[in-house]
């Protein structure tokens, strides 16, 4: 099945990220001559020309997600580098992340917030040339590129504990800047700000629906998730709770319903871009574009395969206990998110196995189309069960674990809070699986909550593999209960039985080395 990505890039020669910047960008991404670029007066003449500029506005998405992934995925407890990975693989892994590293170089991000202010400065020419430009159409539009420029924000600050902050929607450099970098708390609350003021308009009223831009992140969820980053719990509720009833009269398009279950959670990655009950923001590549996507190439057994699943995954997987049956993640584990080649024979009953990521091979004829998901819809119902949780009080918490095991059904039917809510399987429901609970003889809140946490984050190790957000998860959680060992513990057991065990626990219960190198 041919992956088609709709991105063109092409656009790109109007966008100001073409202007040199010390973050080291990379000239030849763009391939168009200095002579052949037109000015943004020449541009932005139609309601086509304001979304086309949009979409172009993150095509450096296409460069930075896989790298992402690579991130998240070695640094965490969810990759392991083989004996064919090259030393910029290894790094992550062994956490020792030089500056020079390609896959720690912020360019491409920078280059999406560049390209965004590009766009905020100059859309609104279109309405002297195009009618159909009006107030709510530039409000939808204009709030999807301050929303993606705040994910782009936060994905930096959550990789190097710091950002550059171009400030006034720059797009030229001039010759006097002096670079602002804002730390951790400073960015977060500033994009909370800018987000908080968009919902204040007057088109939040029950007249503005929040519209899907392709490709961009829902702004009601991202700002929950960012009140959830700085343990503002209540408001997260509000406003993950609000991504799941954004579209459509009352009824909640992000649902975890019967669309992609069973055998059909597979689908949830072919031409993710198309699947919009699951799939909220997706950067999408394609082979026959030349956009292709090179995680095959990193961890496909057939191809270099420098990476594979940690063991500690495969056994997470392999260890669920289904509703009914035999053992095992049957619908999201072996055969979807990984599978495992015998490759020798020991005795009559010993065999050498090794496994290997098919999550972006679901295609296997054409692995390299994968989509890179940013986004979707189990994400944001996990996200809002941690925030419910993280209220602490036990009807909170109770919403928490219907999110995470079954859904609404029979037995827990939808209360008052819930009836807008469409069907809804819950995480674990979906994927037959049977429920977590907390033990009856529990009574101590802290232990509780914790407890309840804990199941959330090994959910969504399971069901978001190797989509960008375990380190994320890991580093929010051990900050939040300040315990480095929560996160520590949890990447050093890839090394368990080996000499690297202490150094990288060791190394990891300084919370300094969860950064990347800030240049």
């Amino acid at each position: 099945m041919e992956n088609r990505s709709r991105i063109t890039p092409y656009l790109l020669a109007i966008f100001s990220a073409l202007l040199v910047f010390s973050f080291g960008c990379k000239d030849e991404f763009f391939d168009e001559k200095a002579g052949d670029r037109i000015t943004p007066d020449q541009h932005y003449q139609s309601l086509v020309d304001a979304f086309i500029s949009t979409q172009g506005a993150i095509i450096p998405l296409q460069d930075a997600m896989p790298k992402l992934i690579m991130l998240d995925g070695l640094r965490s407890d969810m990759m392991e580098v083989t004996p064919n990975a090259e030393s910029f693989l290894t790094e992550l892994h062994y956490q020792m992340i030089s500056a020079s590293n390609p896959l720690a170089d912020p360019s491409d991000l920078y280059k999406v917030i560049v390209n965004i202010n590009e766009v905020l400065v100059n859309i609104d020419r279109v309405a002297e040339k195009d009618k159909e430009y009006d107030a709510l159409t530039a409000y939808t539009l204009k709030g999807a590129l301050i929303g993606m420029r705040a994910w782009t924000y936060l994905t930096l600050v959550r990789l190097y504990n710091k950002v550059v902050y171009i400030d006034n929607n720059l797009t030229s450099i001039p010759d006097n800047l002096t670079q602002k970098v804002l730390g951790r708390e400073a960015i977060l609350d500033t994009l909370i700000n800018q987000l908080e003021r968009y919902f204040k308009s007057e088109y939040t009223t029950t007249k503005y629906t929040e519209l899907r831009i392709p490709y961009y992140v829902n702004n009601k969820a991202l700002l929950g998730e960012l009140y959830l980053e700085v343990g503002r719990y209540t408001e997260a509720v509000a406003y993950l709770k609000l991504a799941c009833e954004s579209y459509g009269n009352g009824t909640a398009l992000l649902k975890v319903d019967r669309t992609y279950q069973n055998n059909a959670w597979s689908n949830i990655f072919l031409n993710a871009e198309s699947n919009l009950i699951e799939n909220i923001s997706v950067i999408p590549f394609s082979r026959a574009e030349n956009q292709f996507n090179p995680i095959a190439d990193w961890v496909g057994r057939n191809y270099k395969y420098m990476v594979k699943p940690s063991t500690i995954l495969v056994d997470s997987f392999m260890a669920q206990i289904p509703a009914l049956g035999v053992p095992g993640d049957l619908y999201r584990g072996k055969g979807i998110t990984f599978d495992a080649d015998t490759l020798s024979k020991i005795n009559d009953s010993t065999f050498i196995t090794e496994a290997y990521i098919t999550k972006y091979a679901i295609d296997r004829e054409d692995p390299f189309s994968s989509d890179i998901i940013i986004s979707r819809a189990a994400d944001i119902h996990l996200l809002l069960a941690e925030a419910y949780n993280r209220m602490g009080d036990p009807v909170s918490q109770k919403y928490a674990l219907i999110l995470v095991n079954q859904g609404f059904n029979k037995e827990n039917p939808k209360p008052a809070p819930f009836t807008r809510w469409a069907s809804n399987l819950g995480i674990r429901g979906r994927a037959y699986l049977k429920s977590r609970e907390v033990p009856k003889n529990m009574m101590d809140a802290d232990s509780i909550t914790n407890l309840i946490e804990d199941y959330i984050i090994a959910e969504r190790a399971l069901e978001l593999a190797f989509e960008g957000k375990r380190w994320f998860d890991l580093v929010r959680v051990a900050e939040r209960r300040n315990d480095p060992a929560y996160l520590a513990d949890k990447v050093a057991a890839k090394f368990a039985g080996t000499s690297q065990y202490e150094a990288i626990r060791n190394k990891l219960m300084n919370p300094a080395n969860w950064y990347l190198p800030f240049e």
